[in-house]
């Protein structure tokens, strides 16, 4: 019995290596990737090659719910992460309306929704495409949201800690109720009280960092993500967003060896290898 219960924490700690180590890597791709970009950042734009650009932010068209919850009433909104959660206690929980609180909270949705809009760096302006980022993380969507949706899974907290978006300036978190459209017309009903929309966004006039693969749309010059290359977005700067990368993967490899370690050991123990 001993030598089983050993074995299945070996195998739950070598799978807990492998997630941190997957971090770490991530990390240090992003880096290397976004450290080489802004090396070689031409004036002339060709289809298929990976730049970083810096700029500002300029909005065409906004997202859905752009104006369901306060961030910034006199800047629309070019896009934003977001994310459903909840008390698993089913108490009142002061801690769940501070941005970014996850004290006793579980997220059982998340996505990104993005209208239409651009980055300008002085010399060029540059659409910016985030369906890759939406794919990738199989993004929900925020029209469609059930009230239904309350388990939390590894799927549904993917686009909210997406390793490719690092936006802190402009967080808001509040009650569902309050958020117009959420659940359809339905949502005070069907809304308890200990269920928030978090979200995080990007605003027209503000600066914005991206690196991302370069395509041509009908002569207009677009930044998206392809499997070679990932749509990375930071309201920080790419110097900011550096230096958090070089954490990350400091911190997701020193505890993905030590997680190693410790799995080796107690898998030995459980298989009788020593």
């Amino acid at each position: 019995m001993v030598e089983a219960v050993s074995t299945i924490f070996g195998i739950i700690l070598l799978a807990s290596s492998l997630w941190l180590g997957y971090r770490a890597i991530t990390a240090g791709i992003l880096h290397q990737s976004m450290s080489a970009s802004e090396d070689e950042n031409p004036s002339t734009l060709v289809g298929g090659e990976t730049i970083a650009i810096e700029g500002t932010v300029n909005v065409r068209d906004s997202p859905p719910l752009n104006n369901s919850f306060p961030i910034d009433e006199a800047k629309s909104i070019g896009a934003y992460v977001w994310r459903l959660k909840e008390s698993e206690s089913y108490n009142s929980n002061l801690d769940a309306e501070e941005p970014g609180a996850d004290m006793n909270m579980i997220t059982y949705a998340s996505g990104i929704e993005s209208g239409t809009f651009s980055v300008d760096d002085g010399r060029r302006e540059i659409r910016i495409d985030t369906d890759w980022l939406a794919e990738t993380h199989d993004s929900a969507d925020i029209t469609t949201v059930s009230p239904e949706w309350t388990v939390s899974t590894f799927l549904s907290k993917r686009t909210w800690r997406s390793p490719y978006v690092h936006l802190e300036d402009h967080w808001i978190v509040t009650s569902v109720a309050d958020v117009e459209g959420i659940f359809g017309a339905d949502a005070d009903a069907e809304s308890r009280d200990d269920e928030y929309f978090e979200a995080r966004a990007i605003l027209d006039g503000e600066m914005l960092a991206v690196c991302g693969e370069v395509t041509v749309d009908r002569g207009t010059p677009v930044l998206r993500g392809s499997d070679e290359t990932p749509l990375v977005l930071s309201d920080q700067g790419f110097d900011k967003f550096s230096s958090s990368l070089r954490r990350q993967l400091l911190k997701y490899g020193l505890a993905s060896g030590g997680f190693a370690v410790i799995a080796s050991l107690t898998l030995a123990n459980g298989l009788g290898i020593v």
